[in-house]
């Protein structure tokens, strides 16, 4: 009756404090301004549509030119690389505008490939660029920015019959590629060790297994993934059910997908015209050391009113919950008065004809991001200071074997711990449930679970506090009316 007498005490003095400090330490108190955007013409185009953008340093980027699919008889890509760049400089090389048959090439010795239909591409800081190709053996090739000129390595792996799209790498040298998922088949990404652990792999034979294959959980294309530095949280995109996944583990041990995490993105919109809008998420990008989770949203390749629309969402890496807006589209508008103008093609803060379809970022947490139709990339500098947010939720699992008799929060353990605990909850029936985290104080300190949908059982949380100092704190569950709190205290 004492620890009941006291639990209740503490639960009433949380349901007092939170609400005034709710979310005060995640949120965006600036605005984001678009600094520039390549012109659209000599001698900074990059001359015809732009589908990706991956970030070197601080306006050192390459970006990907290639057709949209359903242009059957285009095929050609190629990289563009930008230096020291702004609206008007920065671009290596000479390319022609509108050039339909400029191809860069993957070569190495006697062996080469040509880009054709490439969807994506990854950028590290060491220069290395990661290209997802759809030649007939859907390699993934990887090139170099030198000084002055992107060249090739000798790495590239072939991936199999699936058409690619998406990629990324960690700072192990992981590569994460999509395949993409067209009914009845799901999407799936396929994890790769890099060359610096497969070097013949890469270099010589140009064949490796999977290390890890993920499997979504619904039809539809994958457009987009990103992963965290340490390669244990990873998101996928589903465009076409406006969904974006989060699955947690490793490459050894497997990853499973997190139902904590709910992100479903479904904005109903109507043009001007009345026509309707049907955008889904595209590219992802993760932003480490702020652990914020960068959603592109677009149409499907549509030009005419699909430019009303097109937005970079800022996600909460835990939850799946917005939690601030680049909205492009209405940039653009406001800066021109139109959907689809840029004034001489060369206003230096406005890419017109709104397409982001993915989105990085540089040292200094400025966004960049790229506008398919305008033939741009654009980077976007907050006007306050990006949050950070701690990655707290290091996987869930559920016991299958027992379903409860009551709600209930159990305490977790260990417990002083130091830097992971597991909490345990359970639900005796479906239940939306939230699940987060407090300073004795009252403030928000991170949400581990937020209004998501869980079915009936037993759960055990890993929770990882590596991120924030020593101290003691109050871990809230909530399902509807009910609440349940119990103290934890971490010592380092």
């Amino acid at each position: 009756m004492k620890f009941l007498h006291t639990l209740l005490i503490l639960t009433f003095f949380l349901s007092l404090l939170i609400p005034y400090s709710a979310l005060q330490s995640q949120t965006f108190d600036g605005d984001w301004n678009c600094l520039y955007a390549t012109i659209d013409d000599q001698p900074n185009a990059t001359g015809l549509r732009t589908m990706s953008v991956g970030v070197i340093k601080e306006n050192t980027f390459v970006a990907l030119v290639s057709p949209a699919p359903t242009e059957l008889t285009n095929t050609f890509s190629y990289l563009v690389g930008y230096t020291n760049a702004d609206s008007v400089n920065g671009r290596m090389g000479f390319f022609e505008y509108n050039q339909l048959d400029l191809i860069t090439q993957w070569s190495s010795g006697f062996d080469a490939v040509d880009m054709r239909r490439a969807c994506d591409i990854a950028v590290t800081p060491d220069s290395f660029v990661y290209v997802t190709n759809n030649d007939l053996d859907r390699n993934v090739l990887v090139f170099k920015m030198s000084e002055d000129a992107i060249v090739s390595t000798e790495y590239r792996i072939v991936t199999g019959a699936d058409s690619i799209w998406a990629i990324d790498v960690d700072e192990s040298g992981r590569v994460y590629v999509t395949t993409i998922g067209t009914a009845p088949n799901v999407g799936n990404v396929l994890v790769f060790e890099g060359f610096q652990k497969e070097q013949d792999a890469w270099a010589v034979n140009h064949s490796l297994a999977p290390i890890a294959t993920l499997s979504l959980p619904d039809t539809g294309r994958t457009r987009g993934v990103a992963v965290n530095a340490e390669g244990t949280v990873i998101y996928v995109s589903n465009w076409d059910v406006d969904k974006v996944y989060c699955f947690t583990g490793d490459p050894t041990t497997g990853y499973a997908l997190n139902p904590a995490f709910d992100c479903t993105v479904h904005d109903t919109l109507s043009a001007t015209t009345g026509a309707p809008l049907n955008p889904g998420p595209w590219g992802l990008g993760f932003m480490d050391t702020k652990n914020v989770l960068f959603v592109s949203m677009a149409n499907n390749f549509q030009t005419g009113v699909g430019y009303q629309y097109g937005r970079v969402y800022a996600i909460n890496p835990n939850t799946g919950v917005i939690l601030d807006t680049i909205d492009c589209a209405a940039w653009n508008f406001t800066n021109t008065g139109s959907w689809s103008s840029r004034p001489g093609g060369t206003m230096g803060t406005v890419s017109g004809y709104t397409s982001p379809y993915n989105v990085h970022f540089d040292e200094n947490f400025n966004v960049y991001n790229q506008s398919f139709y305008g033939w741009t990339v654009d980077k976007w500098q907050f006007s306050g200071t990006i949050p950070t947010i701690p990655l707290t939720i290091t996987g869930i699992e559920k016991d299958e074997n027992t379903i409860p008799k009551q709600f209930s929060l159990a305490q977790n353990y260990p417990n002083p711990f130091n830097p992971s605990t597991t909490i345990e909850f359970s639900l005796p029936q479906d239940a939306d449930i939230s699940l987060s985290v407090y300073a004795v104080t009252g403030e928000l300190v991170t949400t581990l679970i937020n209004n998501s949908t869980f079915t009936k059982g037993n759960y055990k949380l890993t929770f990882d506090a590596s991120k924030l100092a020593s101290g003691n704190y109050i871990y809230v569950l909530t399902n509807n009316d009910l609440k349940l709190s119990r103290k934890m205290s971490l010592i380092k």
